[in-house]
């Protein structure tokens, strides 16, 4: 398993099947996350992921992306990220290193801003082929803590990510909109 151009094939029966299951399971749902994270297995066996992500045309560390639609990527956490949004849901599957992946939900209204009560709703560990998810906005609060060396994990998205994000400070109980470029890692 190194040829790109297979590569890219896989890729885009992966995103195929993506639709299908959400349209099976009636959108974003925990069975519907479970079924995405089961077939992204297959790609994260492969030996030239990075390659396919520096292969693409798109920008960053994006693999495949829809206008408004699903995007595949395949994203290095070097340290601990910021508790964060992404304005979209998410499933992730490990590919290399072991992390925590924490995911909280807002218990305040969300009608003071710059305030907000976060329930951690889960902490579990994500090795290579180990699958993950977050849930819809306002629900996508999460948090990578990777082991030490980083991770890199394989992401399918709901949508392009939004650029201004929410960035909380669980124990103060704020949050401030930032862009990950300015504050994606924890201070």
């Amino acid at each position: 398993m190194g040829n790109v151009g297979e590569g890219f094939a896989e890729v885009e029966a992966f995103i195929a099947d993506a639709h299908k299951i959400l349209e099976e399971y009636g959108g974003p749902t925990v069975p519907a996350f479970e079924a995405i994270g089961e077939r992204m297995k297959p790609l994260v066996k492969r030996n030239d992921l990075e390659d396919l992500r520096d292969g693409s045309p798109l920008p960053g560390n994006w693999i495949y992306s829809e206008p408004d639609g699903l995007t595949l990527m395949l994203s290095t956490f070097p340290t601990t990220t910021a508790v964060h949004t992404h304005g979209a849901w998410g499933v992730m599957v490990g590919y290399r290193g072991t992390e925590h992946y924490r995911q909280w939900v807002r218990e305040d209204d969300g009608q003071t801003p710059g305030k907000a009560t976060l329930r951690l709703l889960r902490d579990i560990e994500v090795k290579p082929g180990d699958a993950g998810w977050w849930y819809p906005p306002p629900s996508d609060i999460h948090q990578q803590v990777p082991d030490e060396g980083g991770v890199l994990e394989l992401i399918l998205m709901g949508n392009p990510p939004s650029e201004q994000r929410l960035y909380f400070d669980v124990e103060a109980g704020t949050y401030e909109e930032s862009t990950p470029s300015q504050r994606h890692y924890s201070r």
